[in-house]
This record gives structure tokens, sequence and C-alpha cells, in this order.
């Protein structure tokens, strides 16, 4: 072809600059949030959870979010609390009032917000992302009203639940869980790269159907076992895992041409991808009632995220296998992966 170079060649190599460029942007899942809202004895106490990169809350711009540099902007944050949140019991206003915030380990702040209200229903709960978040994301909810407990994932579209009036039963939550799934695997950039760096390499059907076998089955083992509270292992240890784990596919890609037996490595390093899988649902402290279903729904929409991600992929592999350049192709793709796994790495484990 001419120059030496064909169109898939300059097609990875444009790939690859753009996914070093997003590294820093990708590092993190933003605009994720969880609530806690209970209502008992007069009072309603409301967790609010929100990542500390929604936060702009590093005053001396050293990386690190401490309680101190959260605590100094409780005016500020109070006023965005009152704007963003509002609940209501049998028609009553039930004010809330910022009270205490940790900044936990995994990059996360949690907010305690209480105040008086009446134990009377219906209850309205409201979450307005836009004007809790400087980026579009979820709150993913949990309301307990009495003996009455309510899931729900608050969206910019999707602002307001009321406890106490039909909320659609098993199958609304069973669908809004598994959207929850297909959304975590969309906007889950190490996992979508993860599965790009071992199909990239390409190796037939029978080879790709062993690689998503391997890694479905492993990542559902272990978001089971973390959900259901088996196994659990620290957040910071989960994503760097999960950074390494990527940057040793990709660094196998650049020294190896194998595709044979792939499947051992992607069940290995898949494993640790379910526990960050589960990450989700274990910040929304689910009960035990409806727990399985939930989980259930949410796993079916990761495989089915990642179905649509490998059927996505599939046109891009078939091109590079019958490329002229295969091996230069394959070296420019896993190397602009290889960068962006150990920038993650740099942020999640030394940060």
């Amino acid at each position: 072809m001419a120059g030496g170079v064909d169109f898939v060649a300059r097609g990875a190599a444009i790939l690859a600059a753009a996914l070093v460029a997003a590294a820093p942007a990708a590092a993190h899942q933003q605009g994720i949030g969880y609530s806690e809202i209970v209502i008992a004895r007069g009072e309603v106490r409301f967790d609010l959870v929100l990542s500390v990169h929604d936060l702009a809350a590093d005053v001396d711009g050293d990386g690190v979010t401490t309680d101190a540099e959260v605590r100094s902007r409780y005016p500020r944050l109070g006023r965005r609390f009152a704007s963003a949140l509002a609940v209501e019991a049998g028609g009553t206003a039930c004010p809330l009032t910022l009270r205490d915030s940790t900044v936990e380990p995994n990059e996360l702040v949690r907010f305690r917000l209480t105040g008086p209200c009446p134990e009377a229903t219906p209850v309205r709960v409201v979450v307005r992302l836009p004007a809790l978040t400087a980026v579009d994301g979820r709150n993913l909810a949990t309301i307990r009203v009495g003996d009455v407990l309510v899931e729900h994932v608050f969206t910019p579209a999707d602002q307001e639940v009321v406890v106490g009036e039909a909320s659609g039963g098993f199958w609304a939550a069973f669908r809004r869980f598994f959207a929850l799934g297909v959304e975590h695997i969309a906007t889950g950039y190490d996992h979508i790269l993860f599965l790009l760096a071992l199909l990239v390499v390409g190796g037939g059907l029978r080879s790709l159907v062993a690689v998503v076998t391997a890694f479905t089955v492993a990542h559902s083992v272990t978001l089971s076992l973390a959900v259901l509270d088996v196994v659990e292992l620290p957040p910071r240890l989960v994503e760097s895992a999960i950074a390494l784990s990527i940057a040793w596919v990709a660094l196998e890609n650049l020294l190896l041409d194998r595709t044979r037996g792939r499947w051992r490595i992607t069940f290995a390093f898949g494993l640790m991808h379910g526990f960050g899988f589960a990450s989700i649902l274990r910040e929304m402290h689910l009960p035990r009632q409806g727990l399985i279903a939930s989980l259930l729904a949410f796993n079916l929409g990761v495989e089915a995220g990642q179905l649509a991600v490998v059927l996505m992929t599939l046109p891009l592999i078939a091109a590079i296998e019958r490329s002229a350049h295969r091996r230069s192709v394959i070296a420019v793709i896993s190397a602009a992966i290889l960068v962006m796994a150990l920038w993650w790495f740099g942020e999640r484990a030394l940060a």
C-alpha cells in the first residue's frame, strides 16, 4: 500500500493518541454518588457520598483532599446541598442541616445531614444532580421509612421519588439495576481498555469466545462474593490491581505474539475486576431483602454492556487481522493502553 502505511495503521495511531490524551480525564468515575435516607423517630438522616473530584475541595492544590479542607467549604457546600436536596413527609418539608463529613480512603467524602421530620407518608425525596455535581452522573439511593425500603437511581432526568406510592415493583427495580450495570461498563474505561487489550491481538472466534467467557465467569464470581460480604478487599488495592492488570496485558501484547491459552490470564485478572464492579453496589449498603435480585440485574447489565463493547470492537479486530502491518498496529494501540494503565496505577496507588 502507498507509503507502506495502510488505513488501519493510520487509524491505530489516531486511536492511540486519543487514548493517551484521555488518560487524566478517564482516571476516575466522576458523577457517581450515593445516598442513604432514613426517617425514624421524628428525624431524617441523609447520608450523602460524593467523589472528591466532584467537590473541588482541594484548597491547597496538593492533590489530596483532607477533612479540614472539606470543612472549610461547609458554607458553600451547605448552599449547594440546600438547592440540590429535599425531603418531604406527609406534605411537610424536612429541613436538612449539614452536620459532619468524613474523607474516606477510596476518594469519597461522606456527608451527614439531619433535620426534624414527621413520620408520615407519602415521603418525597428530591436529588437535583445538576445542582449537586459539576458533571452528569448518577446518585444511587436507598430510602427507609419505617419498615418500607425503596432503592432508586437518581439521574439528571429522574430527580424525584415518592415512597408510599406505587413504585413499579420488582420489575421496575430490576430494570433500574440492569441499566446501572450497562452504564457501569459504558463509563468504566479501565474495564473497556482491559477487554480491548485482550482482544486486539485477535486469534479467531474460538479465542475471542474463550477470553470473553473467562472474564465473565471470573468477575461474576467475585462480584457476588463482594456484594454478599463474603470477601472484602481495600478499594485502593482493588483499583491499583486493576490498573496493573491492564498494564500487564498491554506489555504482553508488545513483547509476545500469543493468543492461545489467553483465557487463563483473563480469568485470573477478571477476579480482581469483579471486586471493582462490586464497588457501586457495596456503597449502596443494600439490605438483604431483594439483594440477590439487584445483584442479578446489575450483573446482567454488566454482561450486556460488555457484549456491546465486544461487538463494536469486532470490526477493528478483523481489520487489524487483515492488515499488512498487524504487529505494528497492535504495538501502537498496546503502547497507548500501557501508558494509560500506568497513569491510573500512579493515580490510584501513589496519590
